[in-house]
């Protein structure tokens, strides 16, 4: 086995060789000069380089960890007979060298210049030079910025007569723009940005369009700004106004809806060749219904996630979020919502007729998926056949019924697959929210809300014992309209869990009071609550946060009930109380993470997350059950330590079998990945952290959480390789381990050249975070 690791490290380092021994300028004539590197100096420290770089028309070969040209040194691997296919091939994933072109460095020079003037540095002064050496350019652009002009003045109306004439305040559109200056986003003071005023226009216009202006657009809004008054041309003044003579002469009508249509089974084939007399016509609640048949779906459901209605003042934002309302229900395939002038109106306020028009997606649908997974000695197999039904009750209802099944090698257990695990879960969600004397229309309308109840069966045998969970869960789901904070509450979740054929050597090695009963049957009835933050959607330049709370208790309900309903029973741990036949748990617990993904270019990203989770087992049971507790180690945790064998604390078990799990954790990662070539990517890793016990029944050596944790935290690196295949990634991680808190010697990296034995090989599905 160690010859097998040292022959992979070799052709590993042989294939670097391979790729970086080859000439970056293989494929660069004599009299052409390969683009090695671009440098941008400034004098203004506030002026962006990122920002710079994407205005700049020629940019070198892309770089791995800022000097590694992986992708040109593949193309580079190919050879010059373009008749074989391994040529073609490498050529194809590859990269081909950069060539530089004095033509394009002076469009960059202008694009630069042209883009610090819309930020407002009408004097900036832009220049380039070129370094060469052997046959590898290098290009260094100096920017001098000059002052930036700034606004000293904002105005609404033309007092300045920058234009030969303007709206009277008595028009509608006009009063109510300036009724909305108060939230301008140009202040006294703020730069005179083109995409700052651009900015401006879009609010005024969003404003405007979601206030009945149906036909307004941004080109509407027009603004001037003055610098000659200013002696150093550092001030300006700024009108932003309405154009006196739109191009469309209802831009500055007012509109309401006068009707609203809903089209089911929407086919633009037959409404184009038949118009609607393939389609029956009904009205409903003032609504007018077209469909083919019969309706396949509750009216209701589909007016209430509407977020406007007849006789409303026409509102973009309204009609974009019914939208999103609308294909979140997943019962349709094609969603369209169009607006068309009734035309037969003569008052100032026009009337607009909107169409809905929905396409269903197949009610029914199957699915079957497979998996494996490894982390150096667990290896596993997996499937999962699920059947789903949308619609099930015609009113948006989407019921699941899955089966699945795995197989997994422990390294600890005997046998080629020493766990087998088979389990089914029935899921319904509903858009119902199924609350007594909640006012429902309003509440959709705003938070898209859903119904879940779920019920679920697993049976797992292992070598050491066979456990067996049944569960059920009724929970609510709703999010905000900015599509950034989703929630959920789990207002029922019961788990019955029922320990059989435990081995006594495996209860009998664990040698502690504390962890044996959380592998004694159990029941927990709790209640949880969550909270997701994520700007993905939203966010610019491609990086984005994401924020996680969750909060749990149990047992708190079955504890008053339990002197009535339940027997009270003795154990080796303390006595405590049975409810049907089972010691239910009682705890509370809460955990927090927090991820952001860093975007530097197409090719390179960094990734950060923190998790810090806590629980206090309390009253009836002595510690959190075993599927409750925190534990680190694994492919999606620290990836140089087998899942449960870290921790907690300093405590190093003797035992046979992983099961160090704590009621703290903390746990934070740092991955660097980028782009390799073809589908596949690279990735560093560096993953600290460590799991704790906080109760007072806990006694072992290292095991509680105390000021000097810090000194627990366990450290591992390691390189990671992904196979991106758009439908899942592939993903291979190799951990090593820089600091065990566990040894004697911290510092375990090295170890007197043992490091390999200080490693561990992961494959999964998907990326750890």
């Amino acid at each position: 086995m160690k010859h097998k690791s040292t022959y992979k490290i070799a052709y590993c380092c042989l294939l670097f060789l391979l790729l970086y021994s080859c000439s970056a300028t293989k494929y660069v004539a004599d009299d052409e000069y390969l683009l090695n590197r671009v440098k941008i100096q400034t004098d203004n420290p506030e002026i962006s380089k990122l920002e710079i770089r994407r205005n700049l028309r020629q940019k070198p070969n892309m770089r791995v960890l800022g000097s590694i040209r992986t992708r040109l040194g593949i193309y580079n691997l190919s050879g010059r007979d373009e008749g074989k296919g391994i040529n073609r091939w490498l050529k194809r994933i590859g990269e081909p060298p950069v060539i530089y072109r004095n033509m394009l460095t002076g469009h960059s020079v202008v694009r630069i210049e042209n883009y610090l003037r819309n930020k407002g540095y009408y004097d900036a002064k832009v220049s380039s030079r070129l370094i060469t050496n052997k046959k590898k350019a290098t290009v260094i652009y100096t920017i001098n910025t000059g002052k930036r002009t700034v606004v000293d003045e904002l105005v609404f109306r033309d007092k300045y007569n920058y234009t030969s004439g303007s709206l009277v305040d008595t028009v509608g559109v006009l009063k109510e723009l300036l009724a909305g200056t108060d939230e301008t986003l140009i202040t006294k003071g703020s730069p005179l940005d083109l995409d700052l005023l651009d900015s401006e226009r879009t609010r005024i216009t969003k404003n405007l369009r979601s206030k009945g202006y149906y036909n307004f657009s941004k080109n509407d809004v027009q603004y001037y700004a003055d610098t000659t008054y200013s002696i150093s041309n550092d001030k300006a003044r700024v009108l932003l106004s309405i154009n006196t003579n739109p191009t469309d002469t209802n831009a500055y009508k007012q509109y309401k809806i006068k009707n609203i249509e809903i089209t089911f089974d929407y086919d633009p084939v037959v409404f184009m060749k038949n118009g609607v007399t393939d389609y029956k016509q009904e009205l409903f609640k003032g609504y007018l219904l077209k469909y083919q048949d019969n309706l396949k779906v509750d009216p209701n459901l589909i007016i209430e996630t509407l977020q406007f209605g007849v006789g409303e003042i026409y509102n973009a934002s309204k009609v974009m979020n019914s939208y999103t309302r609308l294909q979140a229900l997943d019962l349709f395939k094609f969603v369209n919502i169009v607006f068309r002038d009734a035309k037969d109106n003569s008052s100032n306020v026009g009337e607009l007729i909107c169409e809905v028009q929905l396409t269903f997606q197949k009610r029914q649908s199957y699915n079957i998926f497979l998996e494996g997974t490894h982390n150096t000695g667990n290896i596993g197999v997996g499937g999962n056949f699920s059947y789903g039904h949308r619609n099930l009750f015609k009113g948006g209802e989407n019921f699941t019924l899955s089966f699945f099944g795995a197989l997994k090698k422990e390294q600890y257990g005997g046998g080629l697959f020493s766990t087998h695990e088979i389990g089914v879960e029935a899921k319904l969600v509903s858009p119902q929210f199924w609350m007594p004397f909640f006012k429902m229309k309003d509440f959709r309308r705003e938070s898209a809300p859903r119904s879940s109840i779920s019920f679920s069966y697993s049976d797992e045998i292992t070598t050491f014992y066979d456990r067996q969970i049944a569960s059920g869960k009724l929970g609510y789901f709703w999010r905000k309209y900015d599509k950034k904070w989703n929630y959920n509450v789990d207002v029922i979740d019961l788990n019955y869990v029922r320990m059989r054929n435990v081995k006594s050597e495996f209860v009998d090695s664990l040698k502690n009071e504390y962890i044996k009963s959380a592998y004694t049957s159990h029941l927990i009835f709790s209640a949880n609550f969550s909270a997701v933050y994520n700007d993905m959607l939203t966010s610019k330049l491609g990086s984005y946060n994401y924020f996680r709370l969750g909060l749990e208790s149990s047992g708190n309900l079955l504890s008053v009930l339990a002197p009535f309903v339940g027997k009270k029973s003795d154990s080796e741990s303390g006595s405590h109380y049975d409810v049907f036949g089972s010691q239910f748990a009682q705890y509370v617990k809460g955990d927090f993470e927090y991820k952001y993904y860093f975007y530097i270019n197409q090719a390179n990203a960094v990734v950060y997350r923190l998790f810090i989770g806590c629980g206090y087992p309390y009253g009836n049971m002595k510690a959190l059950p075993f599927e409750k507790a925190y534990y680190v180690g694994g492919s999606n945790g620290i990836r140089a330590w087998h899942s449960r064998t870290l921790g907690p604390g300093t405590y190093v078990a003797d035992d046979n079998y992983p099961n160090n799990v704590g009621d703290f954790k903390l746990e934070t990662n740092l991955e660097y990945r980028y782009n390799l070539f073809w589908l596949l990517e690279g990735a560093l890793f560096l993953d600290v952290g460590n799991v704790w016990n906080i109760t007072k029944y806990e006694n072992r050596k290292g095991a509680k959480l105390n000021h000097n944790f810090y000194k627990d935290l366990a450290v591992g690196t390691g390189l990671g390789l992904r196979l991106d295949a758009n439908i899942f990634v592939l993903r291979f991680d190799w951990g090593i381990k820089m600091r065990d808190p566990a040894k004697e010697k911290h510092f375990v990296l090295f170890d007197n050249g043992k490091w390999l034995k200080n490693t561990v090989f992961n494959i999964a599905i998907g990326y750890p975070f």
